[in-house]
């Protein structure tokens, strides 16, 4: 069953493209998530604002593209994170892809996702090698007496 999530993308507000962008899912992603999506011949980052499970009123679901990818390994950005940057795009008059992504580390916005998986891995190797199970160590005098208290 296919989804339809609507996709913000980093879009000047005077480009005529408008805030959010359609596209077709296999599966359905929660809002806030990340995903990579077709814009011409290229691929961009963009957040999920919303995932229905029925096409966009008055336009072809055939027509639509599919998502691109997923960047799995990180929690979706949360309705606070998201109800901040749409008050922002209209207090500042720009649209909504334009501040969320600007909102987003510069590292994240040019990452693929095989790069972040890698990333993300490497990270839980460091983490796992780095806990290492804790000895407790011997107390002072004075610390076995305030315990003994």
């Amino acid at each position: 069953m296919p989804f339809w999530p609507s996709v913000i993308i980093a879009t000047p507000a005077h480009s005529g493209v408008g805030d959010w962008l359609s596209y077709r899912s296999e599966h359905a992603l929660s809002p806030g998530a990340l995903v990579r999506v077709p814009l011409g011949k290229r691929e961009v980052l963009g957040v999920v604002w919303e995932c229905p499970d029925q096409p966009p009123e008055g336009l072809d679901p055939q027509a639509l593209r599919d998502v691109a990818g997923v960047l799995e390994g990180l929690p979706p950005l949360g309705e606070g994170w998201r109800k901040v940057v749409h008050f922002a795009a209209r207090y500042y008059q720009r649209s909504v892809g334009e501040v969320a992504l600007a909102a987003l580390p510069p590292s994240l916005r040019e990452l693929q996702p095989e790069q972040l998986a890698r990333r993300l891995k490497r990270a839980d190797k460091a983490k796992a090698s780095s806990t290492k199970p804790d000895t407790p160590k011997a107390l002072t005098p004075e610390q076995a007496q305030a315990l003994d208290a």
